[in-house]
């Protein structure tokens, strides 16, 4: 099949793509639901005249599991929608932010409870599930974050 780029013009438009990428990146921290790990004491204990008497506690730990990625990210402003040509609205979507990420970002999203991610000292929660972003050999991921208030 034809196509209008020759294999230099998307190798060049793939690179141009990995350069915004690596031009606006940021840090970003997601994490995971902790794992939890139960532990079960147990004590044997004299209770009375020659009784032998045994207690077991559980004793609950959490771990803490979270992973730093790079990402960029586009806060939305208040969009003006046109109604009816003369008719003007504005969208409140002030805490709603868009990231791009790479395949190792998207994968670890993917596994298990996202709790939040963490930016710019704010936490948001994804409310989309990814959206493909494909630049001939170079393929991001677009999420859609709500922020946590």
């Amino acid at each position: 099949m034809a196509s209008f780029l020759s294999s230099a013009d998307e190798s060049w438009f793939a690179g141009a793509a990995d350069t915004w990428f690596d031009t606006f990146k940021r840090t970003i921290t997601i994490h995971k639901e902790p794992i939890k790990i139960i532990k079960n004491n147990t004590t044997t204990q004299l209770f009375g005249y020659g009784q032998n008497g045994q207690t077991t506690t559980q004793q609950i730990e959490y771990t803490p599991r979270s992973q730093s990625f790079e990402a960029v990210i586009k806060y939305k402003s208040n969009q003006e929608l046109e109604l009816l040509g003369d008719i003007k609205a504005y969208a409140p979507d002030n805490n709603l932010v868009t990231i791009i990420v790479k395949s190792e970002a998207k994968d670890y999203l993917a596994k298990d409870k996202t709790e939040k991610i963490v930016f710019d000292g704010r936490s948001f929660n994804p409310i989309s599930n990814g959206t493909l972003k494909y630049y001939f050999s170079t393929t991001y991921y677009e999420f859609t974050l709500q922020e946590i208030t």
